[in-house]
């Protein structure tokens, strides 16, 4: 099936905070040619394992951010961070992830405080709009994705940019090898 790729200014196939935080890109002076537009699916179809092979898309070209909780230390109370990865990967977060952000401890965050932390929809989160004050690990493979498609803050839309987009996404720190092979891709 045909993925065609919209026109992402009207901001209805995005959530508020990735709207808003696309907008604030270009303000800061960042090319607007690095945001490609965005693509459109059913709510059903959203979960990446889905939506690649439906539409033809590699899993190497597709990112998915995890939100997780660290712990400074076993008694400390949870923070929000996140982790970027491409799809046919999975985010080392007992290894890189903890390592890099000097924690004793990550785990998944729970997906209703993600939610109403991010204003995202579960399923749909992107690594673009997330609270400025969450640190965001971004595997280093992204920078080279010339069309990476990324969750749009809701379920029936994928963002599509260039990956380089990255570097200019403030606080971003860029990890090597932070992704680790999905034992199901090649």
């Amino acid at each position: 099936m045909a993925l065609e790729v919209l026109d992402w200014h009207d901001g209805t196939l995005l959530a508020r905070p990735v709207f808003d935080a696309l907008h604030a890109l270009i303000a800061n002076g960042v090319d607007e040619s690095l945001i490609i537009g965005v693509t459109e699916n059913t709510d059903e179809e959203s979960d990446t394992d889905l939506w690649c092979p439906k539409y033809g898309i590699p899993f190497a070209t597709t990112g998915n951010v995890v939100v997780v909780h660290t712990h400074k230390t076993r008694k400390a109370p949870p923070l929000f961070a996140a982790a970027f990865v491409t799809a046919d990967s999975r985010a080392d977060l007992n290894g890189l992830v903890k390592h890099t952000l000097e924690v004793s401890k990550v785990s998944f965050a729970p997906i209703a405080a993600a939610v109403e932390a991010t204003g995202m929809e579960s399923g749909g989160m992107s690594p673009i709009g997330l609270p400025a004050e969450w640190p965001l690990l971004v595997d280093r493979r992204i920078l080279d994705i010339p069309r990476l498609y990324l969750g749009s803050g809701i379920r029936p839309s994928k963002l599509v940019v260039n990956g380089s987009i990255f570097n200019h996404i403030p606080g971003v720190s860029i990890v090597e090898n932070l992704g680790k092979s999905r034992p199901d891709q090649p």
